[in-house]
């Protein structure tokens, strides 16, 4: 289902090796005027039923920002350029302490955003950094809007039955 949501919002599933660390890949470049140019948004997508700790999310965050750094092309971040990055974990099991690593975890870049997200299947909740950084006050409520859009079962039933309306 998440392969169809992704494309409804204009991404394209990307081949990665299986050495790349994650299940599926996926990027979407647009040029966004309030991002002062073009911006490449990749989410990388790891199913790991029995759940995760913070460490490995924090791993598998980074490892998922380099894989899309490198894969990027175009101009030099922050002159006409700007990654934004979404490890997202699914999980049958996700922790107290998972849940609480992500509601601490901000990493960051110069011109670029890495914003970890995880889904609990059992409870179709989504878990993600809750605010918003001093340094990060122009864009951040669109990365928690922006994951919950892509990722949360709650958001999809919404869209559906708004589409379903009209």
């Amino acid at each position: 289902m998440l392969d169809g949501w992704l494309k409804y919002y204009g991404f394209e599933s990307l081949n990665v090796n299986a050495e790349a660390g994650t299940d599926m890949v996926y990027k979407r470049s647009r040029v966004e005027a309030t991002k002062f140019g073009k911006v490449d948004c990749y989410i990388c997508v790891k199913y790991m039923p029995e759940g995760a700790t913070g460490q490995e999310m924090k791993i598998y965050s980074e490892k998922m920002f380099s894989l899309a750094n490198r894969h990027r092309t175009g101009m030099p971040l922050g002159f006409g350029a700007m990654l934004v990055v979404y490890p997202l974990i699914i999980t049958e099991n996700l922790s107290a302490e998972l849940a609480g690593f992500l509601s601490q975890y901000c990493p960051k870049h110069f011109a670029a955003a890495e914003f970890p997200s995880a889904i609990d299947l059992n409870t179709s909740n989504l878990y993600y950094y809750p605010n918003t950084p001093i340094w990060g006050y122009a864009y951040y409520a669109t990365y928690r809007r922006e994951s919950y859009s892509f990722f949360s079962p709650k958001s999809w039933e919404e869209v559906s039955r708004q589409l379903a309306v009209k």
